[in-house]
């Protein structure tokens, strides 16, 4: 088993630690950094498949690099760590091994998408 499946899939108190700075009487600050990471989702996996395909080092580790940040800033811990692991591979120039990463990254994009879709605030 990787060490990345023993990570939680979302950082409860990442979000939590996002609500306590919510102004009173405006849009759910959470429920936006969640839809527009939910909207990017889908580009920054085809940038880490596109990169991944091509066996490019630089590429690798400039997709999984945004991948990885983005997750980490939404509190996918275990998207971001997975994302980690590709980052490391892009920056080594082992191109190799990537392939094997992307669907673990898939399965960890598919699995945080409905736990943050949870974590919205209805509007």
């Amino acid at each position: 088993m990787d060490s990345s499946a023993q990570i939680e899939a979302v950082d409860e108190a990442l979000l939590d630690s996002y609500r306590v700075l919510q102004d009173e009487g405006q849009p759910d600050l959470v429920t936006e950094l969640i839809d527009v990471f939910l909207e990017d989702l889908p580009g920054r996996l085809a940038a880490v498949r596109s990169a991944v395909d091509l066996r490019d080092p630089k590429a690798i580790r400039s997709a999984a690099h945004a991948l990885k940040g983005a997750a980490a800033s939404i509190g996918a811990a275990r998207l971001a760590a997975v994302c980690a692991t590709l980052e490391a591979l892009g920056r080594a120039g082992e191109p190799e091994g990537a392939p094997e990463l992307v669907p673990p990254i898939e399965r960890a994009a598919a699995e945080v998408a409905p736990l943050l879709i949870a974590h919205r605030v209805p509007s």
